[in-house]
């Protein structure tokens, strides 16, 4: 019996981007899958088939010479192209707004259903967008998103803030993008002599990287602060802890593979999310590293942000602060270090959340029952 095909749409080259790769894994069991990417880079193959579905790639090696904008555009409506193509297609599946128009497009002309799932509030992902910019693409959204058959999203702020924003005839499902889950043996030790804060991520601006630096210059003296990752920030956050790197206070740890990181945070005692909101895009979030700390047996140090400041209610997995505050980033994590035995139930607290619902195989069953409903195969 033949299944029946979804195509989804990402604008990247879909092989590191783990929210697209888990879900379409999880479709794979049921249904016949495609991802269809960009080829941006030589060593990137036109095709190929991963965890049980097929990922094709509008090739834009081209257009890299081009213009930013022009550059893009070009890349969308190439993918566009590419997706219009394919045929005997159930669903197109659009990942984020850039591919939500030509999902659409490529719905109507194939007859097929249409699912938009919404990564992020992609209009308020940046503080700098310019009023007509983002008027431009609320106006394009909100049009296209009430012709989607079903609205996917990644938390339950975003889920309402899109439901109200939009008027939607019911909210979006949320889907939190947690990691897949990984039984582990133990977690770190916190009756060592040293205590080790992790960040691991970008390097990059709105993550509160360098008042996470200062609040360092603050920590107790057997706090370590070790930052694994790359960004166009390294050199100035190198510069700005040049003494507390000579001390052996902050450690600069080289990045390593998506799917190494939880294993590689495991010497670690606390998972630090130091990011601000600089837009509305940040102030709703659920960072992924947050259920990665978790997963590692990390005990969590974060921003007080609306959803983090939610589960963390439930579940106990740390303290919370103010990003733009050193002062509150190191009283924080002062207050978690004080009492080696606080701290290891703050690790415990946060493993065992992950075991249970913090984690992918808890999440992934609501995709599989949208798409039985929408496909009738429920």
């Amino acid at each position: 019996m033949n299944k029946k095909r979804i195509v989804m749409m990402v604008a990247n080259e879909v092989s590191s981007d783990p929210r697209v790769t888990k879900e379409a894994a999880e479709l794979a069991a049921s249904y016949d899958v495609t991802v269809i990417g960009l080829r941006r880079m030589e060593k990137v193959a036109d095709s190929e088939r991963l965890q049980d579905f097929d990922i094709v790639r509008a090739d834009v090696r081209d257009l890299q010479r081009k213009h930013r904008v022009y550059r893009k555009l070009a890349e969308l409506i190439k993918l566009g192209f590419r997706a219009v193509k394919e045929k005997n297609v159930a669903s197109f599946h659009a990942h984020d707004f850039e591919m939500l128009p030509f999902a659409y497009i490529a719905s109507r002309v194939r007859k097929a259903r249409l699912v938009y799932d919404s990564h992020e509030l992609w209009i308020e992902q940046r503080a700098d967008f310019p009023k007509w910019f983002k008027w431009i693409v609320k106006k394009v959204e909100g049009f296209f998103i009430r012709q989607a058959d079903r609205v996917i999203t990644v938390n339950r702020s975003i889920s309402k803030e899109l439901k109200m924003r939009y008027r939607l005839d019911q909210s979006p499902l949320i889907l939190h993008n947690f990691t897949k889950k990984i039984d582990l043996p133990s977690i770190a030790n916190a009756d060592q002599d040293k205590v080790i804060v992790l960040y691991h991520g970008g390097y990059i601006k709105d993550r509160g990287l360098n008042e996470l630096i200062e609040a360092a210059y603050h920590f107790p003296d057997r706090v370590i602060l070790q930052l694994r990752g790359m960004g166009p920030l390294e050199p100035e956050l190198r510069k700005l802890a040049a003494p507390l790197i000579q001390s052996g206070k902050v450690q600069f740890l080289a990045p390593v593979p998506m799917n190494r990181l939880v294993h590689a945070a495991r010497e670690a005692h606390i998972g630090i999310i130091p990011y601000q909101p600089t837009c509305l895009n940040n102030l709703y979030s659920l960072p992924n590293k947050l259920s990665e700390y978790a997963m590692a047996g990390l005990s969590v140090c974060a921003s007080d942000l609306p959803e983090i400041n939610a589960l963390n209610n439930s579940v106990r997995f740390g303290e919370l602060f103010d990003p733009y505050d050193p002062k509150s980033i190191a009283a924080a994590v002062s207050r978690m270090t004080a009492d080696k035995q606080i701290l290891k139930q703050f690790q415990i607290r946060a493993w065992n959340w992950a075991q249970t619902t913090g984690n992918w195989e808890h999440e992934r069953s609501k995709l599989l029952n949208l798409y039985d409903k929408l496909l009738g195969e429920a």
